[in-house]
């Protein structure tokens, strides 16, 4: 069964990483950006070490390469992978959502 959560319970999003500081920082404030030039507002995106998700994310972004550590710590979270720093089609994927009102749905 696919993992989802309908948008309008989106509260908090996590950008996760392996120590929970540089690369995750920055994605974090890449979201912040698109989520303001979208006029989002009411969604919290912090940063997290992958293996200390709080208990109050929805939604977890996270590098593919520590997805399957992410989905094994939080399994309340809807874990959306990414493969590339630079762009990551992740964002666009909520921003719909929450802007359509339709649930965000875990991949596979």
């Amino acid at each position: 069964m696919t993992k989802s959560v309908a948008a309008a319970d989106v509260k908090k999003i996590i950008i996760a990483c392996e120590a929970g500081i540089g690369s995750s920082l920055m994605v974090t404030n890449k979201l912040k950006k698109e989520l303001k030039k979208a006029n989002i507002s009411g969604v919290a995106v912090t940063h997290s070490p992958a293996r200390a998700i709080p208990k109050d994310a929805q939604v977890v972004v996270v590098h593919k390469g520590l997805s399957k550590l992410v989905k094994e710590k939080a399994t309340w979270a809807v874990v959306l992978p990414f493969d590339n720093f630079m762009r990551i089609p992740a964002f666009d994927y909520i921003i719909q959502s929450i802007q359509n009102g339709t649930d965000i749905e875990e991949a596979g």
